[in-house]
């Protein structure tokens, strides 16, 4: 049973383009401390997962809130950020890939 789970996995994991799978990477690494990347628990509480913040707002108000440091629905415990080249466009592919997912 578990062979199979890894199977499907890694299938759903290679199924992503690359810039997709880079800002998955850039969100483990960047937002998962608060945010669910998918649809489970987040660590905080008060943060939605990835997906649901996906699906709940429009591409422009997201691209837009990357774009000024992620200020949409952020409380003054969100850190200050700042991206790097690629960063966003990476983002912005993986969040469309939560979407899509039902």
């Amino acid at each position: 049973m578990l062979l199979i789970a890894s199977c499907v996995t890694d299938r759903d994991a290679n199924a992503l383009s690359e810039s997709a799978a880079d800002g998955r990477a850039f969100a483990q690494a960047n937002c998962a401390s608060c945010h669910a990347l998918e649809d489970g628990v987040s660590p905080n509480p008060n943060a939605p997962s990835l997906r649901r913040a996906a699906k709940r707002l429009p591409d422009w108000a997201i691209e837009a809130s990357f774009e000024r440091g992620v200020q949409i629905g952020h409380s003054m415990e969100m850190p200050a950020f700042v991206f790097e080249d690629g960063d966003i466009a990476n983002l912005l592919a993986y969040l469309e890939t939560l979407k899509e997912k039902d």
